[in-house]
């Protein structure tokens, strides 16, 4: 049993109902991704799977719902999992000036939101170490200023990265 399957285990005994469907797969891919970060994501169907495995209950018609929304917002995705985790603020910054390659197009601005999402969620986790949540919180923050005025973004990145507060934070 991987990591992720006992997590999933572990959780539905915690915190399982009778049987599991849309919330509930949605409320362990959240939990698998704030305990993990991008190493936990796994489908609804995979989930479901582990789930069923282990003697639980599915409501299957919201499960294959589940599986089908999330598996049209992941086509949209123009970058995979491995892309977006940051192990240096020099890999953050090499990945966000990307974003000024595309025309900001509707499917680029969701997944800026579901990344900006992801990344306050790994910001705030305890089981994160200190420096990626802190460079989690930077690229959200990041995120923020590309979503209101993509336009401005390359400038103030620029700004942001002579600025003291981020010259102390990432390069001591």
């Amino acid at each position: 049993m991987t990591r992720s399957d006992q997590f999933i285990v572990d959780w539905w005994t915690e915190n399982g109902n009778e049987s599991a469907g849309a919330t509930e797969l949605d409320q362990i891919q959240q939990a698998l991704l704030e305990r993990f970060g991008a190493q936990g994501r796994e489908t609804p169907a995979a989930i479901a799977r582990t789930l069923a495995d282990n003697g639980v209950r599915l409501r299957h018609p919201e499960v294959l719902e589940t599986d089908v929304r999330w598996r049209e917002r992941e086509e949209f995705s123009l970058f995979a999992a491995e892309e977006v985790s940051f192990p240096s603020i020099d890999a953050a910054i090499e990945w966000v000036e990307r974003l000024g390659a595309f025309e900001n197009p509707a499917e680029l601005r969701k997944f800026v939101l579901q990344l900006k999402s992801e990344l306050e969620l790994v910001a705030k986790s305890m089981r994160i170490p200190l420096p990626d949540r802190l460079i989690a919180a930077e690229v959200a923050h990041w995120l923020s200023v590309w979503l209101q005025n993509p336009t401005i973004f390359a400038d103030w990145l620029v700004l942001r990265r002579e600025s003291a507060e981020f010259r102390d934070r990432f390069h001591r």
